[in-house]
């Protein structure tokens, strides 16, 4: 049997939403520009993100980057990790999720799915390989719990 999730409420993390129409923020190429409003997360288990990301005019294959951070208090912040394990030893990195858009000015629409454990979390972008003009991204966060 699925596990469902009664309580759901979707939040702009970052950039605009108007009924249906997404207006993004205009990216940089550092997540301290681009950060996301503090979210709460008690009580949820998991979150869906879903980012609308336009790169900037004449640009070709550029990326945007999304970073995840959690905090036990809404002041300290913990990025997300990832995990190899190699001959019984545990490797941590820290975990940015990167997409690679369509050519200038094309929309792209990415879901990201993830689980949530702490009472807070944040999000933050940022555009890589930029030649002259920066794109635009949305975040929408549904929050699902029980």
């Amino acid at each position: 049997m699925p596990l469902g999730y009664p309580n759901q409420q979707s939040i702009m993390a970052i950039g605009t939403k108007s009924g249906t129409t997404y207006t993004g923020a205009t990216l940089t190429a550092a997540y301290t520009n681009n950060l996301g409003r503090t979210i709460a997360t008690g009580g949820i288990s998991k979150v869906s993100l879903y980012c609308v990301y336009t790169m900037g005019a004449s640009e070709t294959t550029n990326s945007v980057e999304i970073r995840t951070e959690f905090s036990p208090d809404a002041t300290n912040w913990f990025q997300d990790t990832n995990e190899a394990i190699s001959a019984g030893t545990s490797t941590l990195s820290v975990r940015e999720y990167t997409h690679v858009g369509a050519n200038a000015a094309a929309r792209n629409f990415v879901l990201l799915i993830d689980d949530v454990a702490d009472p807070y979390m944040r999000l933050a972008v940022k555009e890589t390989g930029v030649v002259t003009n920066f794109g635009t991204c949305s975040l929408e966060v549904t929050l699902s719990g029980i």
